[in-house]
């Protein structure tokens, strides 16, 4: 069962196994529970307001594109832990899964579920240095809701600034 990728057919090989893997032949990355998604929605405040974190893609899909941090719930992951996971590995910002509240489940036409995890308000100050990681160029703030490279990204930053997920 999932010896061969899905994408293309060839066969993953004797060395390869667990999850995610990476296809030898076509280079696509297989995930073995690939429809949930966890979201960060990570707001941070400073002399001029409140804004959210997001990032700018490096990898497909929406590649050099802005997005919040997110990205597969991998196999027997809590989504919360997910959560804290992704905006770790791709802002280098640190958080508790405890903190972590569902601010919204949403799906996609393609039959993705996101799970868009709110955490608690910080300061800019405490954050991290913002600094390319393996997925992106780095984070920066989104002061104001604006069209993302994901539709429902841009939906969850919209009710986020009009205040429906307090």
């Amino acid at each position: 069962m999932h010896s061969y990728c899905s994408s293309c057919g060839a066969a993953y090989g004797e060395g390869i196994s667990g999850w995610p893997r990476t296809c030898p032949a076509c280079d696509t990355v297989a995930y073995r529970n690939p429809l949930p998604v966890a979201v960060a929605l990570q707001p941070v405040y400073d002399t001029k307001g409140t804004a959210l974190v997001v990032i700018t893609r490096t990898i497909a899909p929406a590649r050099g594109g802005t997005a919040l941090p997110g990205g597969y719930i991998d196999d027997r992951e809590d989504w919360r832990q997910a959560v804290v996971r992704e905006l770790r590995e791709e802002t280098g910002i640190d958080a508790a899964a405890r903190d972590v509240r569902l601010a919204d489940a949403m799906s996609s036409p393609d039959g993705h579920l996101l799970l868009f995890g709110l955490l608690p308000e910080r300061s800019v100050e405490s954050l991290p240095r913002s600094s390319a990681t393996d997925e992106t160029e780095g984070w920066h703030l989104l002061r104001r809701p604006t069209e993302l490279a994901f539709p429902l990204h841009t939906l969850a930053v919209r009710a986020w600034f009009e205040g429906r997920y307090l």
